[in-house]
């Protein structure tokens, strides 16, 4: 695993808490998850809280782009049911051709 699979690492005391954050600037439906995030949420060991920041306003006459605004939602110990994902992308390993 590269990296963590989490944005923030907050502590207080002997407290820690891990953050995911995303952020959209449509409506928060639904966001796309690594599946490192996912078992790191789902992790016993694990305290993660899921931040989505939707309805986002990008000022693209700026460089780089200007973000503002937007709604922030926060889901306390978060951990990813299996009814609530959905498979988008499947890695495909193809077969060896020299043999």
């Amino acid at each position: 695993m590269l990296g963590k699979p989490y944005d923030l690492r907050c502590t207080r005391g002997a407290e820690e808490r891990h953050v995911e954050v995303k952020g959209t600037t449509g409506a928060a439906t639904s966001v796309e998850l690594t599946i490192n995030e996912v078992l790191h949420a789902r992790h016993k060991d694990n305290t993660v809280d899921l931040y989505v920041v939707n309805d986002i306003r990008a000022d693209t006459a700026t460089d780089p782009y200007t973000p503002s605004g937007g709604t922030v939602s926060h889901y306390f110990d978060w951990e990813p049911a299996e009814e609530d994902l959905r498979p988008r992308k499947y890695e495909y390993r193809l077969p060896d051709l020299t043999t």
